[in-house]
């Protein structure tokens, strides 16, 4: 009886350390914002009963009716944000996305509250935000339902959802009581990149987008916030990810002048997914590019305040960041382009030498652990990559190779000669080995996009004549689509067409 008592228990034991397999085609979508994200229409007769089981809602606070508990999986069927939402975008972008996506299941992560100001979701000013406001409503909502704490309750509830699917997205729908701040893209996109962070996720893989607010319409109570949707449209240009979902011609309520009409909630929500699918089927429409601009000269002075690029004009090649910290060194197009965590560098001084800051596409100093992430020669390991802020390192920078002596030599260019091995850096293969000096041109650089770039490709022209060719876009045949997966990231042309390979 002990055996088979004690076998019972090692079966559970075992149970209990099991977890479910990640499902690649379970898409999945963090959404937040204020009250128009929370619905504010009752659903009708159309809405209820007849929701794909493949839209799914990931209950992100306990409901009574219907009856749901926080961290469950379940149908999306109204409410899908909170027991005091009703009809949302949430509810029409998911039934698009499973219409369109006929192999995939779509998962939504919701966490709302009617009247929120932005603040409440950047995880370093909600809690001095709550304390002020104890008795708003909007406070009341978190209180209730999120624990006063709405980004750890988003952050909790997407990092048990990534234990079963992909996150796909972020979906924002807030502003009117930040109404006009010209600092909300900003603050949204602290929020987002936090998110990013929180949850290990790169923004190539994971964008976000904004919707807008009511616009002024016929109806005496229409466009209360219109103003804000300046700000909402500024949001792809201070995110290189970031894309704004238009509320134009969308009904409102008519009985106030913030929030839409069952109708214009499920147009809303159609749009997000239309976006969406759009930036999904044809990357390339978005994908940012870069190309040499201002070329700097002189000494280390022409540096100060400068985010440029490293390129060896030569051999038409750039450094960049992939991911994961791996330095990288190859053509422009594909080191200069926004699916890249970053192309750019900065000069610190540190140690009696220069420090070589990585900056991200979207202007700020790329982050390694929580830290600044430096350029190092790691010469003991053979490798060259970024790692931590200097102050991490606990002195072994100057060997490790994070120091450098950059010098400009008119008419050739920009040397980096490591501190500490002496020796010249010359590709991403090697660390700083070299004995004689490589020069490069140090540069800002001018955005363009991969429309125009395959626009002026003869290779778009003539889909019959190359087959299941793979070329790059300066025209040179790379491969065949059968060996698609073993090329690197970049734009490429097949049959005809420009093709995003991550």
């Amino acid at each position: 009886m002990k055996r088979f008592l004690l076998s019972i228990a090692l079966l559970a034991t075992g149970l209990q350390g099991m977890r479910a397999e990640v499902d690649p085609n379970f898409y999945i979508y963090i959404c937040f914002g204020q009250s128009n994200m929370e619905g504010n229409a009752q659903w009708e007769a159309q809405d209820v009963g007849n929701v794909d089981p493949r839209f799914q809602m990931l209950a992100t606070c306990n409901f009574d009716n219907p009856k749901r508990t926080l961290g469950n999986w379940y149908t999306a069927e109204c409410p899908i944000v909170s027991p005091v939402g009703k009809l949302g975008p949430t509810d029409y972008f998911g039934r698009t996305m499973v219409k369109e996506l006929p192999d995939k299941k779509i998962g939504v992560i919701a966490v709302a509250m009617g009247g929120s100001p932005i603040e409440m979701f950047d995880k370093d000013l909600y809690e001095q935000k709550y304390k002020d406001n104890y008795n708003e409503w909007w406070a009341q909502i978190a209180r209730n339902y999120y624990g006063a704490n709405p980004y750890g309750r988003i952050i909790e509830m997407a990092k048990k959802a990534q234990e079963v699917g992909v996150i796909k997205g972020i979906l924002l729908h807030q502003g009117e009581s930040n109404c006009g701040d010209p600092n909300w893209p900003n603050m949204v996109k602290k929020i987002y990149k936090d998110m990013l962070r929180d949850l290990d996720l790169r923004p190539s893989d994971v964008h976000i987008y904004v919707g807008e607010v009511e616009h002024k319409g016929d109806a005496p109570q229409s466009g209360g916030c219109e103003s804000h949707n300046v700000q909402v449209n500024r949001i792809p240009e201070v995110i290189p990810t970031g894309h704004a979902i238009s509320a134009e011609g969308l009904q409102g309520n008519g009985k106030d002048p913030w929030h839409f009409s069952a109708a214009g909630y499920r147009t809303l929500g159609k749009r997000y997914a239309e976006k969406v699918l759009d930036v999904m089927n044809h990357p390339e429409n978005y994908t940012k590019y870069w190309t040499i601009g201002e070329r700097l000269t002189g000494g280390l002075s022409a540096l100060t305040q400068k985010n440029f690029a490293i390129v060896n004009e030569a051999e038409g090649k750039a450094f960049y960041c992939e991911s994961d910290q791996k330095l990288g060194y190859d053509d422009y197009k594909t080191a200069l382009i926004n699916i890249n965590e970053g192309c750019l560098f900065k000069v610190g001084r540190i140690n009696g030498g220069r420090s070589l800051r990585l900056i991200t596409t979207d202007g700020e100093e790329y982050q390694v652990d929580g830290g600044t992430g430096y350029l190092n020669s790691q010469a003991l390991t053979g490798s060259s990559c970024f790692i931590q802020g200097l102050n991490g390192q606990r002195g072994y920078v100057i060997p490790d190779g994070a120091v450098w002596d950059i010098q400009y030599v008119e008419g050739k260019g920009w040397t980096l000669k490591n501190v500490g091995t002496g020796k010249y850096l010359k590709d991403a293969t090697h660390p700083a080995m070299f004995d004689e000096p490589t020069y490069f041109t140090f540069c800002t650089l001018t955005p363009t996009t991969g429309i125009q770039i395959v626009e002026n490709s003869p290779l778009t022209n003539d889909r019959s004549r190359y087959g299941d060719s793979v070329f790059n876009l300066q025209g040179v045949k790379v491969g065949e689509k059968s060996n698609w997966n073993s090329l690197s990231p970049g734009l490429y042309i097949v049959n005809g067409k420009a093709k995003l390979k991550k």
